[in-house]
């Protein structure tokens, strides 16, 4: 799309072409050596290849000369795996890539379907969800299979719609993430302020995917398939950007922008992640409590710490995961000679996996760190169990910080389905569900 470099290389003709002079001198020898042999056995002891001249005639042994003075990598398609290598492989890109697409389909089907879920932060989160299971099925998947034989079945039109979904997905997550420690800055940092709004949270969500999209252009502009064929009449066909100046060998551009995105998507959102997180540390476990120290007031305290841990253990997966993937594309810019080397393609899969393997962990953190998604995920898992009334206000598993009244309230809950409190006073103490204007909980996100 949008590229017009030709679909199709013949090798050894452009081998040939740029070697010209080369191969008449090669012509030359060869002929010396085969002229020499039929006069002198012997000769053979010199040369460099091996001959069963027992059973070659003279175009035979001429042919083999002069291949042997062509690179295999013309002749054959390079890169191949030992079949119990790619076995290995396959295996931890299936687990990887089943556990992200089966976990974050949970996610969304947990906030999708339950009313109760759809809070400001699990908005976020669903955001989040949706670019990991893309990220997961449309480019892991595939781009895995491609790296591992070095070949791309799958037709031009998609090798563009996964190079784009790639980018795409990684900038919405990390702007996501970002825009999550934002919100829980604002929360903290001004606690009377009114909660984010929903119509809010959908018009950043929008916002986000806007601005990836247009950093993610490239990949629909350049982004194409190309045929290699071989010596041997066997052809691979790569999947990969094109640049306007990659004729000139490595691409400047493709640079330029390789040091954008990083920039973009990585240390910018961790550098502001590094100074939110770590004021509302200071705001959350410095700071003391003014006046008396009641149940609720500790609940409350708690309940953003705990929120507050889990958005920080998503950031620093993330950090850990991507920054890998990043530092190798800009050292082998400068290093391009580490790319013939035998154990590259190893190293390139191990940070490929890394990287990709971020979609898988966020499911696992909910369900770790929060009740409510923990209690959901069980109930996927064994489909005859019933949430407890405890996991369904996402107080853990017994809800002993509550106050007296708002126990009473939820056993009374279970025969009116409705989580009114006796004591209104109680429910905005507690409660981390209300959502009204205004109050100095109203921020407390229920996730």
């Amino acid at each position: 799309m949008g590229n017009n470099q030709q679909k199709e290389v013949d090798l050894l003709e452009i081998f040939m072409d740029s070697q010209e002079p080369v191969f008449n001198s090669n012509s030359s020898v060869c002929e010396e050596i085969v002229k020499t042999y039929y006069n002198n056995s012997s000769i053979l002891e010199s040369v460099k290849f091996k001959l069963d001249v027992s059973t070659m005639n003279y175009s035979e042994i001429y042919s083999k000369c002069f291949n042997s003075t062509i690179p295999s990598n013309i002749f054959n398609q390079p890169y191949l795996l030992p079949w119990y290598q790619q076995l290995l492989w396959t295996l931890l890109f299936a687990i990887m890539i089943m556990v992200a697409i089966v976990g974050n389909l949970i996610v969304i089907w947990i906030i999708v379907a339950h009313r109760r879920m759809r809070t400001v932060t699990n908005l976020f989160l669903l955001n989040l969800a949706v670019a990991d299971f893309l990220l997961a099925s449309c480019n892991a998947t595939f781009n895995f299979i491609f790296m591992l034989n070095s070949h791309w079945p799958f037709g031009e039109t998609f090798c563009v719609i996964s190079n784009f979904v790639a980018s795409l997905t990684v900038s919405t997550s990390v702007f996501t993430i970002l825009a999550m420690s934002l919100d829980r800055f604002v929360a903290v940092n001004h606690p009377l302020r009114p909660r984010m709004s929903k119509s809010v949270a959908y018009s950043i969500i929008m916002s986000v995917w806007t601005l990836s999209s247009l950093l993610s252009l490239p990949s629909l502009l350049y982004a194409t398939t190309i045929t290699y064929k071989y010596a041997d009449q066997g052809h691979r066909t790569l999947c990969y950007l094109i640049w306007p100046d990659q004729a000139q060998g490595k691409s400047y551009i493709d640079h330029v922008y390789n040091i954008v995105f990083l920039v973009v998507t990585y240390i910018i959102p961790m550098c502001c992640m590094a100074v939110t997180y770590t004021w509302i540390g200071c705001i959350l476990w410095g700071s003391k409590v003014i006046g008396e120290n009641t149940d609720p007031q500790n609940h409350v305290i708690k309940s953003k710490q705990r929120v507050v841990i889990m958005l920080i253990a998503i950031m620093l997966l993330f950090a850990i995961c991507w920054l890998p993937y990043h530092i190798y594309f800009l050292y082998t810019y400068y290093n391009s000679d580490i790319l013939q080397t035998h154990f590259i393609q190893h190293v390139y899969l191990a940070i490929y996996w890394l990287a990709m393997s971020n979609s898988c962990y966020n499911p696992i953190v909910y369900y770790i760190m929060n009740a409510r998604f923990r209690g959901y995920f069980q109930e996927v898992v064994c489909m005859h169990r019933k949430l407890k009334p405890s996991d369904a206000l996402g107080f853990g598993e017994t809800g002993r910080s509550l106050p007296p009244l708002a126990k009473a309230s939820i056993i009374t809950s279970n025969r009116t389905r409705s989580c009114r409190m006796t004591q209104p006073r109680f429910k905005r103490e507690w409660d981390p569900d209300y959502h009204g204007k205004g109050t100095s909980n109203d921020h407390e996100a229920a996730i």
